[in-house]
Order: C-alpha cells, then sequence, then structure tokens
C-alpha cells in the first residue's frame, strides 16, 4: 500500500498522456481549464506587463527629451546664424551709405576701416581704427565718414591708427562757408558736448543759421570740399572783431562703425 501511493499519481498522468495523445477525450476538459485559468494567468503576468509598459514609456519619454533637447540646440543655433546675418544686412548699409556720401569721394584713394574704439572727453577726442602701416594708412590722412570729415591720423602702428576728431579741442582745420565763401578756421571745443567753433570770422562777415562749411583746401592738411559742421549759433560780440559762430560736426562721432581713410595724395 506504501509502494502504491507514491506510484498512483505517475500512473494517472501515463494514462492521461495516453487519452490525450491517442484521444480527444481531454480536449473539452482543457478548454475549460484554459479558460477557468485565465484570470489567474492574467494576473500573474500583470507585474510583468506594467514593468514592459513603465519600461516603454521610460524610453519613449526618453527618447522625447533627448529629441527635444537637440531641436532646442538647433533652434538656439538659427537663432544666432539670424543675428549674425541681421548684422551683416546692417552693416552693408552702413557701409553702402558711407560709398553713396553726398559729396564727392576721390578715385581709388580711399581704405574702409572699422572702429574699434573712441574716447571722447573734454581735453582729447580721439578714435582707433582697426587698420594701420601695414595697409598704407600713415599719419596726416584724412578720415571720412558718411556725411563728412571725421578727422585725421595723428599715429600709425602696423595693424591699428589714431585718428584725431575734428571735435579735438587741438584740431584746427581750415574751412570755407560754402553759400559765400567766406574762409575760416575751426577748432574743437573743450567742453564736455562735443562741437566746434569758428575762428577768425570778421564780425561783419555774412554767416547764418544753417550755414555749411567745408574744408577749404588752404594748408593742404585737408583736400578742399569735405563738409565739416552745421552752424547752430553765431553771434557779434560788442566791440570784437570776430564772430562768436560754433559748428554741430555734420558726422555723429558716436554712431561711427566704419570710415574710409585717404591714404594717397590728391
Amino acid at each position: 500500500m506504501r509502494l502504491l501511493k507514491p506510484l498512483l499519481p505517475a500512473l494517472i498522468s501515463i494514462i492521461l498522456i495516453v487519452l490525450d495523445a491517442r484521444f480527444s477525450t481531454l480536449d473539452n476538459l482543457k478548454r475549460n481549464s484554459t479558460t477557468l485559468l485565465s484570470p489567474i494567468y492574467f494576473f500573474i503576468d500583470l507585474p510583468g506587463q506594467m514593468i514592459n509598459w513603465v519600461s516603454d514609456k521610460g524610453s519613449d519619454t526618453e527618447q522625447l527629451i533627448r529629441e527635444n533637447e537637440q531641436l532646442t540646440s538647433e533652434l538656439f543655433e538659427l537663432k544666432a546664424k539670424l543675428q549674425i546675418y541681421n548684422n551683416l544686412v546692417l552693416e552693408n548699409q552702413k557701409i553702402s551709405k558711407l560709398i553713396d556720401a553726398s559729396y564727392t569721394m576721390p578715385a581709388n584713394t580711399v581704405k574702409l576701416a572699422r572702429v574699434k574704439s573712441i574716447a571722447q572727453s573734454r581735453l582729447k577726442r580721439q578714435l582707433v581704427i582697426n587698420k594701420g602701416s601695414n595697409d598704407n594708412i600713415l599719419a596726416l590722412q584724412i578720415v571720412l565718414g558718411a556725411n563728412g570729415v571725421v578727422g585725421q591720423i595723428i599715429q600709425s602702428t602696423p595693424f591699428y591708427a589714431t585718428v584725431q576728431l575734428t571735435t579735438d579741442p587741438t584740431q584746427h582745420i581750415p574751412v570755407k562757408n560754402v553759400r559765400n565763401g567766406a574762409r575760416a578756421i575751426t577748432k574743437g571745443i573743450a567742453a564736455n558736448k562735443s562741437g566746434m567753433k569758428v575762428e577768425f570770422m570778421p564780425s561783419d562777415a555774412d554767416v547764418k543759421l544753417g550755414d555749411i562749411f567745408v574744408t577749404s583746401g588752404i594748408g593742404q592738411s585737408y583736400p578742399e570740399g569735405y563738409p565739416v559742421g552745421e552752424v547752430i549759433e553765431v553771434s557779434a560780440p560788442h566791440d570784437e572783431a570776430f564772430l562768436l559762430i560754433k559748428l554741430r560736426p555734420l558726422e555723429d562721432m558716436n554712431e561711427l562703425e566704419f570710415v574710409l581713410v585717404v591714404s594717397e595724395s590728391l
């Protein structure tokens, strides 16, 4: 009897295997058993399915994060390129304005330079450009803007040059009134606000507000005909031999980015 107990399950299993292999007696039983056990299989498999779902969602999220970072990087790169493009457009506009100046430019005698720095104090007004003696930029050459004279080169190194502005208190420029040809000399005003005054204009001279003074060519330091400034104040002090005349520079020194240097003798 003791030996029969462990053999009985094995014997039953063998009988069931033979019946299942040879006959279809157990087909209904298997289908019903499978149907009954389906919920158990579902709940047993549920944790694994949840793990796979979370893993898939995590992978999708990570992929989306990577794609978002890449798109953000590309967006910033495009914005940077757009800024560079816009800056180039503005620079081209400024250069075009400079080349298309209202006064006559000397043919084949000018070189374009970029303003690197500007120093404007009460007693000194200068700027530095990115061209020097290596580019044939030398002392005493004049510097022009889109609207008129900027100043004169006073020092040149191989890679840079210093320009003394027309409004510098030590700068003197021979000028004449465009309207009537009356000659005088301008000098920068030593004041916090930049400007120029006209010296040695007789008290009976015909000078009006809005008159334009240009270089006269006398002394050969400045070629003739380049705009210098506009009269913004004129008066005749009592018992003075000369008029008191103040000019506003036609070129706004604070807005300069490019200049033209007259690099050959005219």
